[in-house]
């Protein structure tokens, strides 16, 4: 029975190997919290964009109050958060979408995501048009929004995301449609306003 002496005597050893390598101090998975980390609590997904003109980063975010939240970050340092989007604007655990142009030298952003009554909506950071005191503008009063169009997403969809030429003036936002809940839609703007397509077959 020299065999089976053999096999356990290995197998003693490669379980005593196997629990002290788990027990050394560089293969410890706990890491003490930075000082310098800014807490995020987001409810669903993260939207980003880099800005050209200086490399500093947005995101926005749905936090637990039910807003959408703008965040910044320059040189690698955090520039806090501050709500871009009220609550009474935004559909609970929402989708979020943001582009922007790459290639502007000062930043263009449209951001995409939907109220509580499903509605695909839009808040803008322009350089063009009237801006409102954070610099963005939306809301049911932005005429210049996807917004007041009244587009109608299925309802507990969690399909979007959004698309823009080289030059930054025509728009596609995909989603799916209250109105065709089985393929996907497009609100389309090619500069003479926004019309809404499916993916044909």
């Amino acid at each position: 029975m020299l065999f089976p002496r053999v096999f356990l005597s290995a197998l003693s050893v490669l379980i005593v190997v196997f629990v002290d390598a788990n027990t050394l101090p560089e293969n410890s998975t706990s890491v003490a919290p930075s000082p310098d980390l800014f807490p995020i609590s987001a409810v669903g997904n993260i939207a980003a964009v880099q800005l050209s003109a200086t490399a500093d980063t947005r995101i926005f975010f749905q936090d637990s109050t039910g807003a959408i939240m703008e965040g910044g970050v320059t040189a690698g340092k955090d520039l806090g958060t501050s709500v871009l989007v009220p609550a009474n604007q935004v559909l609970p655990f929402t989708p979020i979408f943001a582009i922007n142009d790459p290639t502007a030298t000062s930043y263009l952003i449209r951001l995409y995501f939907f109220s509580p009554e499903n509605t695909l909506s839009e808040y803008i950071y322009p350089t063009t048009i009237p801006q409102n005191t954070n610099g963005f503008m939306g809301g049911p009063s932005c005429t210049a929004c996807l917004t007041t169009q009244g587009i109608v997403g299925r309802s507990g969809s969690q399909v979007l995301y959004a698309l823009a030429n080289p030059a930054f003036t025509q728009f596609r936002v995909g989603f799916i449609s209250a109105g065709q809940p089985t393929t996907v839609s497009e609100a389309v703007n090619t500069g003479a306003g926004w019309q809404v397509s499916t993916i044909p077959n």
